[in-house]
């Protein structure tokens, strides 16, 4: 798959809290769901049996890593919502930036002069503006 107009999340050892309590649990939980390459999605079941947590802290992890991060590390199987994939695992949910090249850099300008508030804004709604063209 070609990712040159997607941006990459962030690895998951970039982002869990090392050295706490709650990073030691959020690096179970990632050790279990990217641990095979066979696997692409892992149930919530898997996970709470692979990592040791309960199955509440395995939810909550998911939710920090759909909710919380731009793009998320964390997807949902798009048929089966109690399967979840790190996105290593499955590159292809990842969504490619489909504006033009001057949209884009009209983006980059208004986003620049507006700030970093609307840079969130117009990234989100992508979709919307290509779909209007």
């Amino acid at each position: 798959m070609e990712m040159n107009n997607v941006k990459k999340p962030l690895i998951w050892t970039q982002a869990y809290p090392y050295g706490t309590k709650e990073g030691d649990e959020e690096a179970k939980f990632f050790r279990a769901l990217a641990r095979h390459a066979k696997f692409e999605y892992r149930s919530v079941g898997a996970l709470v049996k692979d990592s040791g947590l309960t199955r509440e802290r395995v939810e909550e992890i998911i939710d920090k890593y759909v909710n919380n991060f731009n793009p998320p590390l964390v997807y949902a199987h798009p048929d089966n919502e109690d399967h979840w994939g790190y996105w290593e695992r499955c590159p292809d949910r990842l969504q490619s930036d489909k504006r033009n090249i001057s949209q884009k850099d009209q983006d980059k300008r208004i986003n620049k002069h507006l700030g970093d508030g609307a840079a969130h804004q117009t990234i989100d709604n992508v979709d919307d503006k290509t779909q209007s063209n």
